[in-house]
């Protein structure tokens, strides 16, 4: 993981108990709206992912509708989901905004989604801010 992920990563981990529900949950929404703030950059497939995971935790999304897209989107990079290509590697990213922050997880969860957001090229200004905007660090 690259410094500054690693330290944006070793913040959040030392400031919050990912094991905690609430804070999963706070972890669910950072990721979303990191991803959200970049929704431009992504490639066309996965565009929706932060508005698909964001109607998810406000209730207007089923969980059903979340592993659609998230079933959509591992097949739009099947065959190369191993790639280190960039748009795959944005697709990842996403992907992991489509994962439920599960209890003995979410801290895995969060370390793919930081090691994704910067092997895919995506702005670490952007990922910087959702971070301070979340976690106030």
């Amino acid at each position: 993981m690259q410094m500054l992920n690693k330290r944006l990563f070793d913040a959040i981990a030392s400031a919050v108990d990912l094991d905690d529900p609430a804070e999963q949950f706070l972890a669910q929404r950072f990721m979303i709206e990191a991803i959200g703030r970049v929704t431009s950059q992504l490639p066309v497939a996965a565009k929706s992912a932060a508005a698909v995971a964001n109607r998810y935790v406000t209730g207007a999304a089923t969980a059903e509708e979340v592993i659609a897209e998230r079933v959509r989107l591992w097949r739009a990079i099947e065959g190369r989901d191993q790639s280190d290509e960039p748009d795959v590697l944005k697709i990842r990213t996403a992907i992991c905004v489509l994962h439920p922050m599960d209890i003995g997880a979410s801290a895995e969860t969060l370390e793919y989604f930081f090691e994704f957001w910067r092997r895919g090229g995506l702005p670490q200004a952007e990922l910087k801010a959702a971070v301070h905007n979340k976690y106030g660090i």
